[in-house]
């Protein structure tokens, strides 16, 4: 069994099955519809996790998003891997929502980096084009015209269609769609120096 996590967004979600299927699956939202994961992952997890299942492998999604809810998800993610040594691995969380929108030409799925910014990931019918890129929001519009579609998992000025990242998605990823630890350890997409 393989158990995917994503909280890089408002909307959270956790997948246990394996390339074939879904076995359990659970979305939350934070507390007030915001990103506070730190109190709605643990629960989903305890539903769709029977005590003592072994697990293949740990699927998380980095973002880019919300630095603190992917925090959560990776530390839940290294506690979960801890005593029975499971493989933790990385995935871009905008690769779901590409695999839900393979037939789109040219999809942009942008993300609220904050400080007046905007994460941006480009992909052409299913397939990564562009890795993901800071903006400033006032360019957001512009960037968002030069797409097929554009999407975000939260609200954000203007990009109208929403759209989230859905652990269940990763559940299929290909080894090759992981991304790589840096020196051993997993870190959230996060396109700027430390503050």
């Amino acid at each position: 069994m393989i158990l995917a996590i994503d909280t890089s967004s408002s909307r959270g979600s956790v997948a246990l099955g394996d390339r074939h299927g879904v076995v359990a699956e659970r979305t939350f939202s934070g507390a007030d519809g915001r990103d506070r994961h730190s109190t709605t992952l643990f629960p989903a997890l305890a539903e769709i996790l029977p005590p003592g299942q072994p697990l293949e492998r740990i699927v998380v999604g980095l973002g880019p998003g919300s630095f603190s809810g992917i925090r959560v998800a990776l530390a839940a993610a290294q506690g979960l891997a801890l005593p029975g040594a499971v493989p933790v691995v990385g995935i871009a969380s905008a690769w779901s929502v590409a695999r839900q929108h393979a037939h789109v030409t040219r999809l942009g799925v942008f993300a609220d980096a904050r400080r007046g910014e905007y994460y941006c990931t480009v992909y052409a019918q299913g397939r990564l084009e562009r890795a993901s890129y800071l903006l400033p929001r006032a360019e957001a519009e512009n960037e968002a015209a030069k797409m097929t579609l554009a999407v975000s998992a939260d609200p954000l000025a203007a990009i109208a269609a929403q759209c989230a990242p859905r652990a269940a998605d990763y559940l299929a990823a290909d080894p090759a769609d992981y991304l790589a630890a840096i020196d051993g350890l997993l870190e959230p997409i996060y396109l700027r120096e430390a503050v």
